[in-house]
């Protein structure tokens, strides 16, 4: 019985060290500079939900340059639209779609597809980030538009979408500002 208590003496000694030495992830935080330049860019109205964004990749707590700021927020731009692919194909495994929905659904997946693969780290060292971006944007407004056409109107999609171009806007707003430095 002696041994058990020291067991967990031990471990809640650990514990305690631990929690007192490493920074939790609310206290380690990107430079504030960093975070006004990308959010000032950003298109999302508030400035939380732009700080939420930067921060929901658990490396972007991690960083100090505008660069790794938007190497993160492309990481995230990027498993957010594998996200909405994957998404619109599911979508499609619903049986009872009306064709011109099926159509238009089945055209958001291969859209959303075909984005993935616009969005790298390869832009942002090549200096062609922005412009992926924007032809990723451009596959999801396409997406849109054929959603409208067709009369689509399921809050699901609406949500992935908004999402997504929560997502898109954060990622250009931190490529904008390492492209676009300030002097």
């Amino acid at each position: 019985m002696g041994s058990r208590n020291t067991s967990v003496l031990f471990f809640a000694a650990i514990a305690l060290f631990l929690s007192l030495h490493f920074p939790s992830q609310t206290e380690a935080t990107i430079p504030a500079e960093l975070v006004s330049k990308v959010c000032a860019q950003s298109e999302i109205h508030s400035y939380e939900t732009c700080v939420k964004f930067l921060t929901a990749n658990p490396k972007s707590l991690m960083v100090s340059s505008a660069k790794a700021v938007a190497e993160n927020a492309l990481d995230m731009a990027r498993r957010k639209t594998t996200d909405a692919s994957c998404f619109f194909a599911a979508l499609l495994e619903i049986k009872d779609i009306n064709p011109a929905s099926r159509a238009a659904i089945e055209s958001c997946s291969s859209l959303f597809k075909q984005s993935v693969t616009f969005i790298s780290l390869d832009g942002l060292s090549g200096g062609t980030a922005s412009l992926d971006l924007h032809s990723a944007l451009d596959k999801a407004t396409l997406c849109k538009s054929k959603l409208s056409a067709a009369h689509v109107s399921i809050k699901s999609v609406s949500d992935k979408l908004e999402e997504w171009g929560n997502f898109y806007s954060v990622a250009s707003a931190a490529v904008y500002a390492v492209e676009n430095p300030e002097p």
